[in-house]
């Protein structure tokens, strides 16, 4: 029987999916006050030492996440750590990653970011903010706007997020080029080329999405150059991490009319200062981080978990399982 951790509120939602399994787990939860009980009798645990942890928001950004670290990490017996996230750069996960055996990620929460996208573009295309401004003013007047039909979007970085928004994209009407390493026709996207031709593909974007991974080659790529050589009335978006975009240099190309404007999720800075000029930009539209924060995407995240218990118990391949040298 293994030992496995998670919230009390993620065990609540899962709770009627473990049936089957009652045998093989032996549940330990979190509650919001940093105690650990098992979940058949609710006796207390004073050290838990997890075989197995899903790590969701509930815990990460509940208010005792350093009492749920340190069980996770200090335990030292974790086998299999399923995150509720698909990045891995954060220090905390690394640092789980390096106590892992096995490290999965989850990369439903893509369904929503390109939501995301395409609730920014629309806002964008169809001229939002004046029409909000001319409400607020009483003043009826009609707008020209665009469509996501026939307009170009160049997508730097052609993963899961890249290809849920393509998909939606094109059953607009909307052209897809991906940018992507490797090569060859993925769903979501018209063409595919490499990150060597991605300056000669902005001019001809009407919208540009950039969701890589941060890496030290791709840390500060949206800089002066890259946002001179985009459209004057293009759309510029992150939902990568804020590292990639050179911020000042950003505002500098939006100031002089070149991209016509900009949606960020992310910053170089979270939560961002109230001093950043980003806040008051007139030409940017800011999210806090939130753009994969829907309820699909917690039911996504558990849906995740609960096939990975089922391959990892019947000792098939656990899906988007990371290389332990991504952690070194």
């Amino acid at each position: 029987m293994k030992d496995c951790l998670v919230h009390a509120k993620t065990f609540a939602r899962i709770a009627p999916r473990l049936k089957g399994l009652e045998d093989k787990l032996n549940m330990i939860v979190m509650d919001d006050n940093g105690v650990f009980s098992k979940a058949s009798t609710g006796e207390t645990v004073t050290e838990p030492k997890p075989e197995i942890v899903f790590g969701t928001a509930d815990a990460f950004w509940g208010p005792h996440v350093r009492t749920f670290m340190m069980a996770v990490v200090g335990g030292g017996r974790l086998d299999w750590f399923q995150s509720a996230a698909a990045g891995i750069e954060n220090p905390a996960l690394v640092m789980i990653g390096k106590a892992a055996s096995k490290y999965t990620t989850n990369h439903t929460q893509s369904e929503a970011m390109s939501e995301w996208a395409l609730w920014q573009a629309l806002d964008y295309f169809r001229h939002g903010p004046k029409h909000r401004a001319q409400q607020a003013a009483g003043v009826w007047d009609r707008l020209d706007s665009r469509e996501i039909r026939g307009s170009k979007w160049l997508i730097v970085g052609f993963g899961s997020i890249g290809s849920s928004t393509g998909r939606r994209v094109m059953a607009l009407g909307g052209q897809v080029t991906g940018v992507k390493r490797s090569q060859g026709l993925v769903e979501g996207a018209d063409r595919i080329v490499h990150p060597d031709a991605m300056m000669d593909e902005l001019p001809n974007a009407d919208v540009v999405l950039i969701c890589v991974p941060h890496t030290p080659e791709t840390e500060g790529m949206a800089d002066a150059d890259f946002f001179a050589a985009m459209k004057s009335d293009a759309l510029f978006m992150n939902l990568g991490r804020g590292a990639l975009v050179n911020e000042p240099d950003l505002m500098a190309a939006l100031d002089a009319g070149q991209p016509g404007h900009a949606a960020l999720d992310v910053a170089s800075e979270e939560p961002l200062p109230q001093d950043n000029p980003l806040w008051t930009h007139p030409k940017i539209t800011l999210t806090p981080h939130d753009s994969p924060q829907t309820h699909g995407t917690v039911i996504g995240a558990d849906d995740t978990f609960i096939e990975n218990l089922h391959r990892y118990f019947n000792g098939e391949p656990l899906k988007h399982l990371i290389d332990k040298s991504e952690f070194a």
